[in-house]
């Protein structure tokens, strides 16, 4: 039993040394710089015209013809759909009839003025006649001109909801229209943590499944003032230069880059010994020791790491933080 406690006592020394003796961890470190950063906003979307709307007849009729099919670009002014104009030129007539009898009727009354045949009211009562009928006919020939559709500017026909002889109600949609000159734009919704980061005319790069390897410039036009049911705030992105072939409906994803900065500080990929909920563990060297902290993640940006709370002028270790511990004794490799 003695000798065993002598041995014992002989080789903790030699235990103790070769604890002391684990040599540093040579890594390499990048002292920290902080800048303007501004966390991108990803969305994605449906393209719609800013133009887009519904054409209608103004009077009720029989449809007599749909010259246009969906999706069909047209010319301002070109005609759309037209009703059997029968009934309603017949309208026109009977107008301009009672009109011009008014009139005659009026002019016999003013050739008795001033005479005890024709009262002062008979003759107020004709020329109230006359201007009633000539509203009459004013209404009739406007309703004429209105059963026709036209477009009412170059674009296409996004939907049709109408065929020949079928009876249109006043009112009721017959197409669904996009003019050419107001653009498109992507219609998306964004979380209220991003909305308030964002402002009109921040900058965004539009991309679409429809049109691979393509990217499109825009900028916020349109930011709702409240959430929509989705709980969800309606945004449009403006695009500058839209391709010709662009359709209504297509999917669409963004990155926008707010305007808004704040300071932030980029770090390689490789200093980052682990990540989770948000953070990011990194080493810090700091007296040729290695001190593990953790720090907010703000962005992943390509192959660098946006993180905050670490100021600048600070040694990170890049390189070889994967065989270190909190606490690892390190040498700095120039």
């Amino acid at each position: 039993m003695n000798l065993w406690c002598t041995a014992l006592l002989l080789l903790l020394p030699l235990f103790g040394q070769s604890v002391m003796a684990q040599p540093a961890v040579v890594v390499q470190v990048q002292t920290t710089q902080q800048r303007a950063f501004s966390q991108p906003v990803f969305v994605s979307g449906l393209l719609e015209n800013q133009s887009e709307q519904t054409l209608a007849f103004k009077v009720a009729g029989l449809v007599q013809s749909v010259p246009v099919d969906e999706g069909s670009r047209v010319k301002q002014g070109q005609v759309l759909a037209a009703l059997d104009l029968e009934e309603i030129d017949a309208r026109v007539a009977k107008a301009e009839s009672v009109l011009a009898n008014a009139e005659r009727q009026l002019t016999r009354f003013q050739s008795l003025q001033g005479s005890n045949a024709l009262s002062i009211e008979r003759l107020q009562q004709a020329e109230t006649e006359v201007q009633v009928a000539r509203s009459d006919l004013t209404v009739a020939r406007f309703n004429q001109r209105h059963a026709v559709i036209r477009a009412p500017a170059d674009g296409r026909v996004l939907k049709r909801f109408v065929e020949p002889n079928e009876l249109a109600a006043v009112g009721t949609p017959m197409f669904a229209f996009a003019a050419d000159t107001d653009g498109w734009v992507l219609s998306a919704g964004v979380t209220d943590r991003d909305v308030v980061r964002l402002r009109l005319g921040d900058e965004a790069q539009l991309s679409f499944d429809a049109f691979p390897g393509q990217t499109f410039a825009a900028e916020v036009s349109e930011m709702a003032g409240r959430a929509d049911a989705s709980h969800t705030f309606r945004l449009a992105l403006r695009i500058e230069q839209a391709d010709a072939n662009m359709l209504a409906g297509l999917v669409g994803h963004a990155q926008i880059t707010p305007s808004r900065q704040y300071q932030a500080t980029p770090l390689p990929l490789t200093a980052m010994v682990r990540g989770h909920h948000g953070e990011v563990e990194v080493f810090i060297a700091r007296n040729q020791t290695a001190v593990l902290q953790r720090l907010p993640l703000l962005a992943l940006q390509d192959d660098t790491l946006w993180v905050a709370n670490l100021a600048s002028d600070t040694e990170v270790i890049v390189r070889g933080a994967q065989y270190l511990t909190d606490g690892a004794a390190i040498r700095i490799q120039e």
